[in-house]
C-alpha cells in the first residue's frame, strides 16, 4: 500500500467526480481517466484498518475472482492518506450495465426477458459453488457487460470460500440478493431465477430446494 501526501492526493483527484459521499465526507471518486477511487475511514491512527484495511481486501478479493474467470474491477493501486484519515482502492471499473437497469430496458423493449433471467440464476448459482458469499450482492452491484456476461463491482464484502457454500450460506445470501424493492419489483412475477438456480446447484436434497423456494417467495412478498 503505497503512502500518499496530501498534495499528491489532491493532484491525483483534480477535477474529479464526486460518486458517492456520506457524512463523514467523500467516498467514491471518478477521476479524469474515468477511473475510480474508492476511499475508507481509518478511525484511529493505530487500528486494524491501518494494516488490513477495505481497500486491501477489495483488491484481494478482485484478484480472487480474476482467477476464478469472473468478470470484476482491474486494480490500479491501493493508497494510505494519512493526512485525510483514509485508505483507498484505485482500480479501472467494469465496462457494462447494472443488472438492474438492463432488466428495466428489456422491459421497456417488451423484449423477452425470460433466457436473461435464467442466466442471472445460473450466474447466483456458480458463485455459490465457487464459494463466493457476496453481502453487497444486489442488481446494482451485478454488472452485465458488453460480451453479455455477467460480472460483479464494490467486492469489498464478500468472503471466498475453498468450497461450495453450505446450504445454510446460500439461504443466508439470497437474503442479502433478494432484499431491495427496487429490484424484487423486477422479479417478482416470476419465479425463473430460482428455478434455474436450483438447476445449476449441486446441493440436490429435496428439502433444501423447497427451503431455497419458499425463502424467495417470503422475500419477494415481504416487498408487496
Amino acid at each position: 500500500m503505497k503512502n500518499l501526501s496530501l498534495s499528491e492526493y489532491q493532484s491525483l483527484t483534480t477535477q474529479a467526480t464526486t460518486l458517492a459521499e456520506d457524512g463523514y465526507g467523500k467516498k467514491v471518486l471518478e477521476l479524469k481517466d474515468h477511473s475510480i477511487i474508492k476511499l475508507f475511514r481509518v478511525k484511529r491512527l493505530i487500528s486494524q484498518a491501518s494494516f488490513y484495511s477495505p481497500a486491501r481486501r477489495f483488491a484481494k478479493n478482485a484478484a480472487l475472482l480474476k482467477r476464478l474467470n469472473i468478470p470484476t474491477v482491474s486494480i490500479i493501486g491501493l493508497y494510505r492518506i494519512k493526512a485525510i484519515k483514509r485508505t483507498a482502492v484505485h482500480y479501472s471499473p467494469l465496462k457494462g450495465i447494472m443488472v438492474r437497469d438492463y432488466m428495466l430496458k428489456l422491459i421497456q423493449k417488451q423484449s423477452n426477458i425470460d433466457d436473461f433471467f435464467a442466466q442471472l440464476g445460473m450466474f447466483i448459482a456458480q458463485l455459490h459453488e465457487k464459494g463466493i458469499f457476496f453481502r453487497s450482492a444486489h442488481f446494482g452491484n451485478i454488472i452485465v457487460t458488453p460480451e453479455g456476461q455477467l460480472g460483479l463491482i464494490d467486492v469489498s464484502d464478500m468472503k471466498i470460500s475453498k468450497k461450495p457454500l453450505s446450504a445454510h450460506k446460500r439461504l443466508r445470501n439470497m437474503k442479502h440478493i433478494f432484499r431491495l424493492e427496487e429490484d424484487i419489483q423486477l422479479i417478482e412475477n416470476t419465479d425463473i431465477i430460482e428455478q434455474s438456480y436450483l438447476k445449476y446447484c449441486k446441493i440436490t436434497s429435496p428439502v433444501f430446494q423447497q427451503q431455497f423456494l419458499s425463502l424467495c417467495k417470503d422475500l419477494k412478498l415481504k416487498k408487496n
